[in-house]
């Protein structure tokens, strides 16, 4: 597929979302008299959707270069409105709920097999962090297994063929434990996680609703879960939730430390996840399982 014809298919379907969504928040929304200051907004919310998403797609690692050197010379017959970058920084906070609730209906199966995990997200060098401004009401320190940092966190869910399921951005202090009630909430069958996710109380309140969420054991633990063989090899191919996080940092410009605005920093990092929605890593080295469940 061409580029070209990747940006018409993409349009297409967040455009018809955005309408469907409109319509339906059109009967639910309290009526009330908005003013308006200034000419309206030349693109529409789908626009700027689309734009965002192709960003992430195109392999272009700064905003700026890809929207001046590349859309607005080579794409603007196709955003006839096009305004100056800087009038588009300002614009790229409006569809971050459109994206949100886009990312999570274009989320993958529900297949039964699900593997979990989250990744630091830094907001700066830790050294810089006394001195941090633009998150500094939010970003917490954390400690993952390479060390500390100062920032959020990435929690996400992914199916065993790679696909998005569910996501949540928290503060770097918050244990992992705490946010999985949260992700794997209305799933069933069988999650896979690390060690922070053990948990009593959050394997007995999953289980009673139809999930089971199995890790590894830490040394000199009691009454740990027994594993059939088919769990077993599903928990050692716990990788592909890593490959995953890998993908979203190295490929998508899911996250990086020069953000001036906590908003815009939010947009840029669901417009990854969509881009990774619609555009899925297709696992290819998942092993043929020996034996399936009973």
């Amino acid at each position: 597929m061409t580029r070209i014809h990747q940006l018409i298919q993409i349009f297409c379907e967040i455009d018809d979302f955005c309408k469907e969504l409109d319509e339906y928040a059109k009967h639910k929304l309290l009526p009330g008299h908005v003013t308006k200051r200034g000419p309206d907004c030349g693109l529409s919310v789908s626009e700027i959707m689309t734009i965002l998403i192709v960003f992430q797609m195109s392999g272009y690692r700064n905003f700026k270069v890809f929207y001046c050197e590349f859309l607005s010379v080579y794409w603007k017959q196709y955003f006839p409105k096009l305004p100056s970058y800087q009038r588009f920084i300002e614009l790229i906070k409006r569809p971050i709920f459109a994206l949100v609730l886009f990312t999570q209906i274009r989320s993958g199966k529900r297949t039964g097999i699900y593997y979990v995990d989250s990744s630091c997200l830094p907001t700066c060098h830790i050294k810089r962090s006394r001195r941090h401004k633009t998150f500094e009401e939010i970003a917490k320190y954390g400690k993952t297994s390479t060390g500390w940092f100062f920032g959020l966190k990435l929690h996400l869910v992914t199916n065993q063929q790679g696909e998005l399921i569910a996501f949540r951005l928290t503060k770097a202090n918050r244990a992992d434990i705490k946010s999985a009630p949260i992700l794997l909430r209305n799933l069933r069958g069988l999650a896979f996680g690390d060690k922070a996710y053990i948990g009593k109380k959050t394997f007995e309140e999953l289980f009673k609703d139809g999930l089971k969420l199995i890790t590894r054991k830490r040394k000199g633990m009691k009454n740990a879960l027994q594993l059939n063989e088919f769990e077993q090899q599903l928990l050692n191919q716990r990788n592909i939730i890593e490959t995953v996080i890998d993908h979203l940092k190295h490929h998508y410009q899911v996250w990086h430390t020069r953000h001036r605005s906590i908003l815009n920093a939010m947009t840029h990092l669901v417009a990854a996840l969509a881009a990774y929605a619609i555009e899925p890593l297709k696992i290819s080295a998942l092993k043929l399982l020996a034996k399936t469940p009973n």
